[in-house]
């Protein structure tokens, strides 16, 4: 298939862009950006979770580690937010961008050693980050901890991306732009929005509440779980072989999300010192994603229905499924939590925290362990092992089940004892028992992920499935030069 011909200036400058920069590198090394982001997150999301796991020990035994500076709650509940919210779930997402719109445009990624140094200078960052949250350096507002310095080195790197995939887009060989696209592409608009009007601003008092739940709701909402919609909707299609359900209905769940996500963060601030206006907007169109969400479930459920036997032989598909289901269940709750009645219970509890949380390990994260299952196994061919991806999935599901629920619990009785007007000491002590629940959920996550972090590193250090059927069908053909003859091909190919 040709370029599109309306694109072609464009593409004769990203051509000239590349040839000058010689930064053009073969589709199967170009994966290598792919891998250096993705990778990357997976360490990142160790530590992350281990750092929440500390947190969230010292919630119930407040002198575990002893007094040290570096290691009290208000220095490691930062680290852990920052790192799972930048490290894991926006490196995996961005390179799942990478790795996905490529193969939906049907060609090379145009800069790949661009996107490849971004991601190293993007892990520069992350450790200075953490080194810096530790040491007390912060801006003091969530989400928004990290020093200004190392908001701009993030902006560099995302947007070095972001160059990298347009002109890979704008130059495809396939006519249609996939829904997956369009998501991803959103995704990254609303990034670069909120990330500058939050961190690269100097407000105080009510208009320093509202810029921040601006940029906090979206930051979870347009950015995170816009990119993770993208990545089931790539992978449910791929994994069953089949086209996507319903795929105007996609579309138009996409520009209902875009129009009501990006707007809904003032729910957030029901009840505090701002203008009406700022809560009003936020219920209504917290209410208004009724519509997107509906729209993804009809779309992603319709290209499930029927193919149950291979949700249980799939494990890609598995988690796929489970986070399909808990995006419908958190943006359902969510729309509804954003009523005045219902949030005058549930506004500064531990309910909240269950919700955030169940959107980030129910959805994005299913979704991203999901990608990389199929990355190993479809693209580098790697054979896991079968017991740590079974044992990933149901320890997950289960330490799914033991955060969410005992804290959701303890939000709903903490917020009917704010009501009746008891004392905090005693709301204090009704949260107790459910938070010794939370940390024992934390073993389960955080052994549960790091069997799969185990698995894929087995996987990866293994030959490939193609190499070994060549030696044993007595080949004879070195790795190497299959390696060498297959970039030559792809080489061929594009010359062509």
């Amino acid at each position: 298939m040709q370029t599109n011909p309306s694109y072609q200036p464009i593409s004769g400058l990203a051509r000239w862009i590349e040839t000058l920069i010689g930064l053009r590198l073969p589709e199967k090394v170009q994966d290598r950006a792919a891998c250096v982001w993705m990778f990357s997150a997976v360490f990142w999301m160790i530590i992350g979770m281990s750092l929440g796991m500390i947190a969230a020990i010292k919630l119930v035994y407040p002198n575990f580690l002893g007094g040290v500076e570096v290691l009290t709650f208000g220095r490691m509940r930062p680290d852990h937010v920052n790192t799972i919210v930048f490290g894991w779930i926006s490196g995996i997402e961005i390179g799942a961008s990478l790795y996905i719109i490529p193969r939906l445009c049907r060609r090379h990624l145009y800069l790949g050693e661009l996107a490849v140094i971004a991601g190293w200078v993007y892990n520069l960052i992350l450790v200075l980050g953490n080194i810096t949250v530790a040491m007390g350096f912060t801006k003091g507002a969530e989400y928004e901890e990290w020093i200004l310095p190392l908001n701009i080195g993030v902006l560099l790197c995302v947007n070095t991306v972001v160059v990298c995939l347009v002109m890979t887009v704008l130059d495809r060989q396939n006519e249609k732009l996939y829904v997956s696209i369009w998501y991803f592409a959103f995704a990254y608009l609303t990034l670069d929005f909120i990330y500058v009007s939050a961190n690269l601003r100097s407000y105080f008092g009510a208009e320093d509440a509202v810029i921040n739940w601006f940029y906090g709701h979206n930051a979870v909402g347009s950015w995170m779980s816009g990119a993770g919609v993208a990545i089931l909707y790539y992978i449910v299609p791929k994994q069953l072989n089949k086209k996507l359900f319903a795929h105007r209905i996609a579309i138009w769940g996409f520009w209902t999300f875009a129009a009501f996500y990006i707007w809904n963060g003032g729910h957030h601030l029901i009840y505090g010192p701002v203008p009406k206006v700022v809560p009003m907007m936020g219920i209504f169109f917290a209410i208004g994603m009724v519509f997107p969400f509906t729209a993804t479930s009809i779309s992603l459920g319709g290209t499930i229905w029927g193919e149950w036997q291979k949700i249980w032989q799939n494990l890609p598909l598995r988690f796929s499924v489970l986070g399909a289901f808990v995006y419908f269940f958190a943006s359902l709750t969510g729309a509804i939590q954003a009523r005045e009645d219902v949030n005058i219970v549930q506004h500064f509890t531990d309910y909240t925290i269950a919700h955030v949380h169940l959107a980030f390990l129910g959805f994005i994260t299913p979704a991203a362990n999901g990608l990389i299952y199929l990355m190993v196994e479809k693209s580098f061919k790697r054979k896991l092992i079968p017991f740590l991806t079974s044992a990933h999935f149901w320890l997950y599901f289960v330490g799914i089940g033991l955060y969410f629920i005992p804290i959701q619990i303890a939000g709903v009785l903490v917020g009917l004892g704010w009501l009746e007007q008891l004392p905090f000491s005693e709301t204090v002590a009704i949260r107790a028992p459910y938070y010794y629940l939370r940390t024992y959920s934390g073993l389960f996550l955080v052994g549960a992920q790091s069997m799969f972090a185990w698995n894929i590193i087995a996987a990866m250090q293994s030959p490939p499935e193609l190499e070994i059927e060549l030696i044993e069908a007595g080949g004879g053909v070195p790795p190497s030069e299959i390696a060498s003859s297959e970039a030559a091909a792809i080489e061929r190919e594009r010359s062509s």
